[in-house]
């Protein structure tokens, strides 16, 4: 188990993330900007650029790739990258997937704990340095506990915990 204080500290991103960042970034820097680059040549070369609304469109386009160019770089450069598969996930700890039951509700949701960069609460997955991620972060199966954010209380139970499988 990483440190608690260290996971909350960090930007930590699983080796699967990682390498997705690093492949879209290959993406765009070896086959999206030069297409379009070729695309703006092209474009430049009909005269009046003012007017050109091909010209004006590769233009944009190279910005936007250039902005996620920037970001993927800044991601790649200051994440520590951290195999899910070498921690111990007898208790949750990043990289885990966890089982819960709303003792409110009896509902029964699943989330994985990635990284900043990796959450996406649409699919059930959120971040380490979330409010419930730094909640659940160090806690074991059958355990209840009680999490408290804007002024609301819920409670829930630890059914399970697991490793987390990208899909």
């Amino acid at each position: 188990m990483f440190f608690k204080e260290t996971i909350n500290k960090m930007n930590l991103i699983s080796e699967v993330g990682y390498l997705t960042f690093v492949e879209e970034f290959n993406d765009l820097h070896k086959v999206q900007k030069p297409h379009w680059v070729k695309e703006k040549e092209i474009a430049a070369a009909f005269g009046d650029r003012s007017e050109n609304a091909e010209y004006i469109s590769a233009k944009e386009m190279l910005r936007n790739i250039d902005k996620r160019l920037r970001f993927l770089e800044k991601i790649i450069n200051s994440s520590k990258v951290v195999q899910i598969q070498n921690l111990d996930h007898s208790k949750i700890n990043f990289g885990s997937c966890v089982t819960l039951l709303d003792l409110r509700t009896n509902k029964i949701i699943t989330y994985s704990i990635l990284g900043t960069y990796e959450a996406n609460p649409s699919s059930m997955i959120i971040s380490n340095i979330s409010p419930l991620g730094k909640s659940l972060l160090n806690r074991e199966k059958g355990e209840d506990f009680e999490f408290i954010i804007n002024s609301c209380v819920y409670e829930y139970e630890i059914l399970e915990v697991s490793l987390h499988i990208p899909k």
